[in-house]
């Protein structure tokens, strides 16, 4: 419950006519690794404009919005794994202790495909923030070659 009004409020803001101009803080790149002929290992990595910061996989409830990973011809093989200068910081908007990080994370999952597949379908989950304003969580679709 306080997540989603924590959502809602962050929306409301962004929403505000003060903020006209469209902000996209974070460009994604995709690759992956070939482990056998159906296991991949699928990296997501985020630039991140000065001044923000992105949200960890492992973000506490309650918090801003944690990244996620989410495939749609594939199947997930154990937790994902965040590399990158990860930062524990307590923020008064939230009232706890959240994880991000600035300028670079590459988010991994190992996943298992049907022999023959020759793309990767999903999309990654953010929310971004920075020391005056959060943007409301986006959702990017992504393909990646095999």
């Amino acid at each position: 419950m306080m997540k989603k009004l924590a959502v809602v409020l962050i929306g409301l803001l962004a929403a505000h006519p003060s903020f006209a101009q469209i902000l996209n803080p974070v460009h994604f790149s995709y690759r992956a690794v070939k482990k056998s002929p159906t296991t991949f290992e699928v990296h997501v990595k985020a630039l991140v404009d000065p001044t923000w910061h992105i949200y960890s996989i492992f973000n506490p409830d309650g918090g801003a919005v944690p990244t996620s990973l989410t495939f749609t011809n594939a199947r997930t093989v154990g937790k994902a794994r965040e590399t990158g200068s990860l930062k524990t910081v307590y923020e008064d908007a939230f009232k706890l202790h959240q994880k991000y990080f600035e300028n670079t994370v590459d988010f991994i999952q190992v996943i298992r495909v049907q022999p023959g597949t020759r793309q990767i379908t999903g999309k990654v989950e953010y929310m971004v923030c920075n020391d005056r304003q959060c943007l409301p969580p986006k959702t990017v679709p992504f393909d990646i070659a095999l």
